[in-house]
């Protein structure tokens, strides 16, 4: 069988979302247009709301936060947006944080939490449902698997947890962020599988996730674990454009 790519499949998509904003009648209207947008993808979407960065918080820290997407006013009173998802990314590293603001003043800040997108309040009205089409993207793309055969056992891993493939004479040695997998396979034939999937050759031997790349400076890069990597001299602009890419 060899190895494969496949979308997990749910009969019916379910996305969690926190709305935190200290203006009621904004959170009204981001909730009815991601209603609205949800309905028309068939998507059911759970809706909490948030009055400021110390409840959101809150909702982590007792254990009932599961959210896939959260909407947060960077500036509130007492603690601002950013302050609250610096704190949020403890609990989760993984929710699309999607900062909705009436300046761009503190836009560029949101690199330091990882934030996926940005929308002007006064924009909501035409811009904000192109950024829920990428939202949902962004979580469909994080459910795909990559699935690889050692013996008679098939094992499928998210690609979102991939860090790397090493080829190590007739052997990948599979990094995820959960620990290693080898099994026989051409890295070839994985970088061809994995081609429009954000994952870069970077050398003869390594195949990496472009979205775990942290640094790169001339012949070396470094991964989210702190592995360091060697960049091929031929490949240098590939991988900056696809580090690059990744970050978008």
């Amino acid at each position: 069988m060899g190895t494969e790519i496949r979308q997990s499949e749910n009969e019916r998509l379910t996305l969690s979302v926190a709305v935190c904003d200290d203006e009621v009648q904004v959170r009204k209207e981001l909730i009815e247009r991601s209603t609205d947008y949800f309905a028309h993808k068939d998507i059911d979407g759970r809706f909490t709301e948030f009055a400021d960065g110390e409840s959101l918080l809150a909702s982590y820290e007792n254990g009932t936060a599961d959210f896939q997407i959260v909407l947060l006013d960077i500036k509130m009173q007492d603690m601002n947006g950013i302050s609250a998802a610096k704190a949020l990314r403890a609990y989760s590293a993984d929710a699309l944080i999607v900062f909705v603001t009436s300046s761009a003043e503190y836009v560029f800040r949101g690199y330091e939490v990882k934030a996926f997108r940005y929308v002007l309040k006064t924009e909501i009205s035409h811009a904000f449902r192109k950024i829920l089409e990428e939202c949902v993207a962004e979580l469909c793309a994080t459910a795909q698997t990559y699935t690889f055969r050692t013996g008679t056992q098939d094992t499928a891993v998210r690609l979102a947890d991939i860090l790397y493939f090493e080829s190590n004479r007739r052997q990948i040695i599979l990094h995820t962020k959960q620990g290693t997998h080898t099994y026989y396979e051409k890295l070839d034939a994985i970088e061809k599988q994995l081609r429009g999937k954000d994952f870069v050759r970077c050398h003869q031997s390594f195949l990496v996730n472009a979205k775990e790349i942290r640094t790169v400076k001339g012949d070396a890069l470094t991964m989210s674990n702190g592995d360091a990597l060697p960049i091929s001299k031929s490949r240098r602009e590939a991988v900056r454009k696809a580090s690059l890419w990744a970050m978008r």
